[in-house]
């Protein structure tokens, strides 16, 4: 506008960084959804208006940056207060923080390819280069955390920009620069670590965590990024690549790294050391802060996802040990321990009379099948199957359940057979056909009465009443029986948290032949169940 006499302003509302404060300033505050629709218009928007100098450009981009992480947060905080597989509303709000985030890491890439001429080899390196390469990657980041919460696969666009943004560093040398990237960030980052976090949150397999535990998860990997080690050779310590001229999600190269000027070799370094020291911090109690607000993280919630991650970066991190066959038919679903209980083998029930009348003192109503237990199942489709694992399309109907880690009971349409197995992926690629991977726990489980005798010296003998008597108490558990047969002397009992006390001897329940059996340490937590490794005293 009016160009020919001299004027220097852009043609555009946000034309310096007070209009745009202004502009921002006016912005509902009530719905960070739409807000955050509105910033990710007025990013493509400056970022491809012309007759912006890069200087203003660059200072009104990281304004908006700054204006839409805040409602982005809020987002992603009702996301995991509510996220349902089947949603329409979760799903909503993971698109609109990828959205968000992908219109970001576009216009940072297009200001240092067009502005400041960072591909063409003239720029040289300065702090400000630095920054916008380290934003640019923490927005891609972004992009690949936010599929991951919502379980769809990373978009090809994600690792294309997370090469390119590299490769720019690079060329400029500023790939180890340090810059302090947030305010809120508290300490200074370099591009080599903002390009590892989402390398190294790719290779635990986030697609096989909770939603709130992709995001803890994500969380984790910034704060110890500079542990994370890089290298242009393959070695021992770098077990995994990533080929920047040909950008994909990193693998695990095995024993045929890909010998290419442009291949990146990357693992753990220190990181596996500073999960366990994060891993102690939590054995004496440390405080859940790790959310800037809203519900914050539990103990188990934080130990859950640093042994998830110590799996997957160590040296024997999981892999499927069988192939999956094709399968069809309709899978029956149950989704609650008490369900599962109901419908497997029942053992020791001879002795309930027993069972009942002693907790019938206590003012206790012990039956058989738990009241108030819906045991009605689920209809899934049976896609495929596997020797420790089935997968299953899972229908939008009484579906607000299903999430990773659940326990369900599974039942196949040719078996009567009851198993136990427990959510292990999710695949939401499109919204109404979620792909579930479902690893089984026991073919063969069972349904058991256990009557606790005690502990060390707090056994059964001094538990007498005044008036001589003995009372006592009783676990109700589902016995997993491991595959080589019953007569092994370890297996695994579910049972609910608060009835799990370590090394506590109970008195199994099987009729004229009763045995007694030791708990040992859990081996698998979730919401409503922990699953206790046990032994045959």
């Amino acid at each position: 506008m009016l160009k020919w006499l001299g004027g220097s302003k852009p043609d555009h509302p946000m034309y310096n960084v007070k209009a745009a404060e202004k502009i921002l300033a006016g912005l509902p505050d009530d719905d960070p959804g739409k807000t955050l629709e509105e910033i990710a218009g007025w990013i493509e928007s400056v970022s491809q208006a012309p007759d912006f100098k890069a200087d203003v450009r660059i200072a009104v981009l990281q304004l908006l940056d700054d204006a839409g992480c805040a409602r982005q947060d809020r987002l992603i905080e009702q996301y995991l207060g509510a996220a349902r597989i089947h949603d329409m509303k979760s799903r909503e709000r993971c698109q609109k923080a990828y959205e968000f985030w992908s219109a970001l890491s576009d216009a940072y890439l297009a200001c240092l390819a067009s502005d400041l001429k960072v591909e063409s080899g003239s720029s040289s390196a300065t702090d400000e280069i630095a920054l916008l390469i380290c934003r640019g990657l923490r927005a891609v980041a972004a992009q690949e955390r936010v599929r991951h919460l919502s379980y769809r696969p990373v978009d090809k666009e994600v690792w294309a920009r997370l090469a390119r943004l590299f490769q720019m560093a690079e060329r400029t040398a500023t790939q180890a620069r340090s810059v302090m990237a947030y305010k809120y960030d508290g300490q200074n980052t370099n591009a080599t670590q903002e390009l590892l976090r989402p390398l190294m949150l790719e290779v635990v397999a986030p697609e096989s965590l909770a939603p709130e535990h992709v995001e803890l998860a994500a969380r984790t990997v910034a704060s110890i990024a500079d542990a994370f080690a890089i290298g242009r050779e393959p070695s021992g310590m770098l077990p995994f690549c990533v080929d920047l001229a040909k950008p994909g999600a990193p693998a695990q190269y095995g024993d045929k790294p890909p010998a290419t000027p442009t291949s990146r070799y990357f693992g753990p370094g220190r990181a596996i050391a500073r999960v366990d020291e994060l891993l102690r911090f939590e054995n004496v109690g440390r405080p859940s802060d790790e959310r800037k607000a809203g519900q914050q993280f539990s103990a188990w919630d934080r130990v859950t996802v640093l042994k998830h991650l110590k799996r997957y970066w160590g040296e024997e991190r999981p892999s499927r040990r069988t192939e999956r066959v094709r399968a069809q038919g309709e899978l029956s679903v149950l989704h609650s321990l008490d369900a599962i209980r109901t419908v497997v083998t029942q053992i020791g029930t001879d002795q309930m009379d027993d069972i009942a009348e002693t907790r019938g003192a206590g003012k206790q109503v012990l039956t058989l099948v738990p009241e108030n237990v819906d045991v009605t199942p689920d209809t899934w489709t049976e896609k495929d199957l596997s020797e420790g694992g089935l997968g299953a399309e899972v229908p939008p109907q009484r579906s607000g359940w299903v999430k990773i880690g659940k326990l369900c009971g599974v039942r196949r349409a040719d078996s009567n057979q009851w198993w136990v197995g427990m959510i292990r992926r999710l695949d939401a690629t499109t919204g109404a056909r979620v792909s579930t991977g479902i690893q089984v726990l026991s073919k063969t489980p069972y349904s058991i009465w256990l009557k606790r005798v005690g502990t060390g010296g707090n056994l059964a003998s001094s538990w007498a009443t005044s008036s001589g008597s003995h009372r006592y108490d009783y676990v109700d558990a589902v016995m997993l029986v491991p595959e080589i047969g019953e007569g092994a002397k370890s297996f695994e009992l579910v049972m609910k948290p608060k009835d799990y006390i370590p090394d506590m001897v109970c008195e199994a329940l099987l009729g004229d032949k009763p045995r007694l059996v030791r708990f040992g340490a859990a081996v698998d937590t979730g919401e409503d169940f922990v699953i206790v490794s046990c032994q045959w005293v």
